[in-house]
């Protein structure tokens, strides 16, 4: 048994108040344009990040909330060709050391935009804290 936090039981609530319960760990979003638009605290990737969503993928992303997923260790894959080719239900199978996600039912491999290496490897660590504690230091400060 799963015990849920409080902030993934609100997760997506404005959108679905019911959304907590359709969900399962390892869950990935597809979405369309600018998702996490009007969201400009780490709440919201956090929420789906507690809640077990495993990655967001989305034809394009607020630009504060694609920060903030990364800055937790929440990948966001920016795939513009995404709509319409994922059905509900569908098992994405995401590697984000090649930034690609496969669709299993269909075969088919989508190529997410390309981020920059210390982005790519925030992920992997876990997250910006995550990176810190491992290197002892911020990517972008020599």
């Amino acid at each position: 048994m799963i015990l849920m936090s409080w902030q993934s039981m609100l997760c997506m609530y404005g959108f679905d108040p019911d959304f907590h319960t359709k969900i399962s760990y390892g869950d990935v979003i597809i979405a369309g344009r600018n998702f996490g638009g009007g969201s400009s605290r780490e709440q919201a990737p956090v929420a789906l990040k507690y809640a077990g969503i495993s990655a967001v993928v989305a034809e394009s992303f607020a630009r504060i909330f694609y920060r903030n997923a990364f800055a937790i260790g929440l990948p966001a894959l920016e795939i513009p060709e995404i709509k319409g080719k994922v059905n509900h239900g569908d098992k994405l199978r995401i590697d984000i050391t090649t930034f690609t996600a496969e669709n299993s039912r269909t075969k088919e491999i989508f190529q997410a935009k390309k981020v920059p290496e210390f982005m790519q490897q925030m992920l992997l660590e876990g997250g910006l804290v995550e990176y810190y504690k491992k290197y002892k230091r911020f990517p972008w400060i020599p």
